[in-house]
């Protein structure tokens, strides 16, 4: 009867945001301007609120043979307020409600229904500088090492605090300090806490190419024994340093390339690890302002899963569906991408995209690892070789207005060899409708 009577108080607020007039635009890729209350206009008090519903459809999961055919719908609920308490303190509060309707694993999300996304208040003693303390996002680059992961239904927060310093419209850096908030009550229990410090740095002067150099450090509280059977129980320490160099224009050329390294231990293993992405296209100046483009990714593997040392490389807490992938079958880990895209703008409000993925292994001993991190195929012997298979992903946005925005996707995924020896031969398909709301 609860569980009753909690669904049927999320479809009123629903249907009731529906009738709400919309006033601000949100985008799916980084966090809405409208959640961020430090850019507020003149009025002391802004109300800022948000409805997604998507329907997703995934067969042969498993790759296996029989029926597995999965439908849910997804549904997030935002509702966020923000208030200028004095001329250099602001405050932040988003109320978010999520539920799978119809999925096996709606338990994740209804043990909590309700939860407070983001609770923060903002100082700013000084035109360029900026502290924030509380629950909030954390995004980075292009969030492929830390991001808000947006397109998940429940999303990432962290408790913490980070302080901004912008100068001379040259270069800004952010140091920060946090810890990742577990909201999925559903999954089992979670020894320890993971932690995360860092400094980011953006060089900012107007120039066409931008350019960023970052350090984390992830402290995971959760110990472990690592790859050999004798080691000691230990916590995982890994540091993280790399740099971004990007260049993104509305037409021509553009490309965009990032390079990681880390070292550490992940339990009583030494770790050493490194991830490379390198992307570049053209946007032409025609009719439908077609782009093509061609993206390389690698991140290594553990050589050898019984040697005490660890080989894999941790991509912490990214956003990885835009990247390799939409059926999130890959993350930044023991692989390789290969990536060619073409894009075009056929109406004003119509942008379409076809990607092509090629996957392969790392290292053939490795692990085969999801976006989210979950093992789904491993062979310790290698014999099953390095390849992953092939994906094609189409996807259409319409933008009605700023209020209302529409998005669609196919994907299907064909498994290699080593899909097929670890997983099953079928074919995975996945399909979905977002619709996003906002004022």
């Amino acid at each position: 009867m609860n569980v009753l009577r909690a669904r049927s108080a999320s479809l009123i607020l629903s249907a009731f945001l529906l009738l709400v007039p919309a006033t601000a635009l949100a985008q799916e890729r980084v966090p809405p301007p409208t959640t961020d209350s430090s850019t507020a206009n003149s009025s002391r008090w802004e109300i800022h609120g948000s409805l997604r519903l998507r329907p997703e459809w995934r067969e042969n999961a498993d790759f296996q043979p029989a029926d597995d055919s999965d439908a849910f719908w997804g549904q997030q609920l935002r509702i966020g307020v923000g208030v200028r308490l004095y001329s250099s303190l602001k405050g932040f509060f988003q109320l978010q409600d999520v539920h799978l309707w119809g999925a096996e694993r709606d338990a994740v999300t209804y043990q909590f229904n309700v939860n407070l996304r983001q609770f923060y208040l903002d100082w700013i003693p000084r035109e360029r500088v900026k502290l924030r303390a509380g629950r909030q996002e954390l995004l980075f680059g292009n969030q492929r090492l830390v991001g808000p992961f947006g397109w998940d239904t429940v999303g990432r927060t962290f408790d913490g605090a980070r302080l901004t310093l912008d100068w001379s419209n040259r270069w800004a850096t952010e140091l920060f300090a946090a810890r990742l908030v577990e909201v999925r009550r559903g999954t089992p229990h979670r020894v320890g806490n993971q932690d995360l410090y860092g400094v980011y740095t953006r060089f900012t002067s107007q120039r066409p190419e931008r350019v960023e150099f970052y350090g984390f450090y992830l402290h995971d509280g959760g110990r472990g024994r690592g790859e050999l059977p004798t080691g000691a129980f230990r916590l995982t320490r890994i540091y993280t340093v790399g740099g971004r160099v990007y260049r993104s224009p509305a037409k021509g050329f553009r490309y965009d390339i990032e390079q990681a390294w880390q070292f550490g231990e992940r339990g009583d293993d030494r770790h050493r690890a490194a991830a490379l992405a390198a992307q570049v296209g053209y946007t032409f100046d025609r009719k439908f302002s077609p782009l093509v483009s061609f993206e390389y990714d690698f991140a290594t593997g553990d050589k050898n899963p019984a040697d005490g040392r660890s080989g894999e490389f941790h991509n912490l807490f990214p956003t990885n569906h835009y990247f390799y992938g939409h059926a999130d079958l890959m993350g930044w880990r023991n692989m390789h991408d290969f990536r060619a895209t073409l894009a075009a703008q056929l109406r004003p409000k119509v942008r379409v995209q076809v990607d092509y993925h090629r996957f392969l292994l790392a290292s053939r001993r490795g692990r085969w690892s999801s976006a989210g991190g979950q093992t789904l195929g491993f062979d310790p012997t290698g014999s099953s070789g390095r390849d992953l298979g092939q994906e094609l992903d189409l996807m259409a946005r319409i933008p009605l207005n700023a209020h209302v925005q529409f998005e669609a996707g196919y994907s299907l995924f064909v498994p290699g060899a080593f899909a097929r020896a670890t997983r099953g031969p079928e074919l995975h398909h996945f399909a979905y409708w977002q619709t996003w709301l906002g004022f």
